[in-house]
């Protein structure tokens, strides 16, 4: 059997009962929901209709929390439940960016992600998941998705999905569900809370008939740390960029040595392994089990670029040493290792935008086609910008640095997105004060050319920020 939800709100009275039995039967902390009932209302005073709808995880057969998940804590049972085990979760947060649905968040007593598991333990003993067993309307049913009656009876009822555009394949059907109530991007105005009201992020101005007027508080996730990890791994592939090329311009490590008194390609070599322990240490900063952060090599999903990243990051540390060590063995600079060098700080640069890929939920990132291009032009600016403070760097080729990444950051904002929810996203980061700051910082990055790393975190910040800030639920 692969049980699977119905949810007929036809019969749906909006009374909650559902969200009150998960959090007493699973624990659920104060402030955080598995299912909650959304409420949505059309017209104006007094012709004015409302509408419920019971939302929650869509045990998706291509779960896309599942495949970013970098410590397989997440993981699809022989059901098809998506199930989430605590003692393998790291508290990345990386799975809530890649669930479209919002049905996943960080249970702050103990630092680990937590979502709805279709009550399996009491499957297993033949009982109801509790939301089914207290819903008063039956409006809650459980089928079985392998059952050949159950696509006779989805169709009969005329059953929909919550964003199949996403191509995640849900598994939680809907009866008679207004539009409105499954469609995040369909209210306008105000998010009314139980308690208070919520703005947001891009409200249509009062040109949607629509307005949520129940709703529940979601957190965003990754914040600065993660903009300054970005910063920090744009320098260290730059660095090992220019250790590298000292093996094919010479003259670049010989200026370290009249300037600094330092092996050139020794220095690069140091800067880079600097800056990628920076990284890693702001990585697992970020956690919310940060002791957990060994899992990733003791526990990896392979097809997790959490986990790919980390190897990546790992052999950018080992081969920047080598250019550390080559000072006293000098056999150890060779063309080969120049070409490695070459190849993995480029990936260093990248892999973010596969990372990014992977969160399918937050479209300005996951659908973004210029990102791998930002990043590697980032690394190829933090190059000169290190190579101007350690080195006779030409200023022209600063120059020619900072009005290149100036272009392509003019590319990445006129850039038509592929969707209504990344292109509300992308209008918001815009108009951002944060993102225009990088405009600025960048020119003036023109006369000074590390100050393009301000510029780099100003941007990152904004990007990072405003793919969390529409709704997905």
């Amino acid at each position: 059997m692969r049980p699977t939800f119905l949810l007929d709100q036809h019969a749906c009275i909006g009374c909650h009962a559902c969200t009150v039995a998960c959090k007493a039967e699973n624990d659920v902390p104060l402030g955080a929901f598995r299912t909650w009932v959304k409420w949505v209302e059309h017209g104006s005073y007094p012709e004015t209709t409302k509408s419920a709808a019971v939302l929650r995880c869509n045990h998706c057969d291509d779960a896309p929390c599942v495949t970013i998940c970098p410590t397989k804590a997440l993981h699809k049972r022989a059901d098809g439940i998506v199930d989430l085990d605590d003692d393998r979760c790291i508290g990345c947060a990386s799975c809530i960016q890649a669930c479209p649905y919002d049905a996943i968040h960080i249970d702050h007593r103990v630092g680990t992600a937590a979502k709805c598991h279709f009550c399996a333990h009491r499957l297993e003993v033949g009982l109801a998941p509790a939301c089914v067993s207290v819903c008063p309307e039956q409006a809650i049913k459980v089928l079985d998705r392998d059952d050949p009656a159950t696509d006779d009876l989805l169709a009969a009822h005329g059953a929909t999905l919550r964003k199949e555009e996403r191509k995640t394949i849900p598994r939680t059907y809907y009866v008679g569900a207004d539009p409105a109530t499954l469609d995040p991007l369909a209210v306008d105005g105000a998010r009314t809370l139980s308690h208070s009201e919520v703005p947001d992020p891009m409200p249509s101005h009062q040109t949607l008939a629509a307005k949520a007027v129940y709703d529940v508080p979601r957190e965003r996730y990754w914040g600065s740390a993660i903009a300054g990890y970005l910063v920090t791994k744009a320098v260290a592939a730059g660095a090992l960029l220019l250790a590298g090329a000292t093996q094919y311009n010479p003259r670049l490590g010989e200026s370290v040595a009249a300037n600094l008194g330092l092996d050139g390609a020794g220095l690069f070599g140091l800067i880079s392994v600097v800056f990628v322990t920076l990284t890693a240490f702001l990585l697992v900063a970020d956690l919310h089990k940060p002791m957990r952060f060994w899992f990733l090599l003791a526990k990896p999903n392979t097809k997790s670029w959490l986990v790919i990243g980390g190897w990546i990051l790992m052999a950018h540390g080992g081969l920047s040493v080598v250019w550390i060590a080559g000072q006293w063995l000098p056999w150890l600079r060779a063309d080969w290792l120049a070409w490695i060098s070459f190849s993995i700080a480029t990936m260093t640069a990248v892999y973010t935008a596969f990372l990014f890929r992977q969160a399918r939920g937050r479209e300005l990132w996951s659908e973004d086609a210029t990102l791998p291009l930002v990043l590697i032009v980032q690394m190829g600016v933090a190059a000169v910008a290190v190579g101007w403070l350690v080195a006779d760097v030409a200023p022209i080729s600063g120059w020619i640095a900072i009005a290149t990444f100036l272009a392509t950051m003019t590319l990445a904002t006129v850039w038509p997105q592929r969707t209504e929810h990344a292109r509300r996203a992308h209008r918001w980061m815009v108009r951002r004060p944060l993102y225009l700051a990088g405009f600025v910082l960048s020119a003036l990055a023109l006369a000074w050319p590390p100050i393009v790393l301000l510029a780099f975190f100003a941007f990152d910040s904004a990007y990072v920020q405003a793919g969390q800030e529409v709704p997905l639920s």
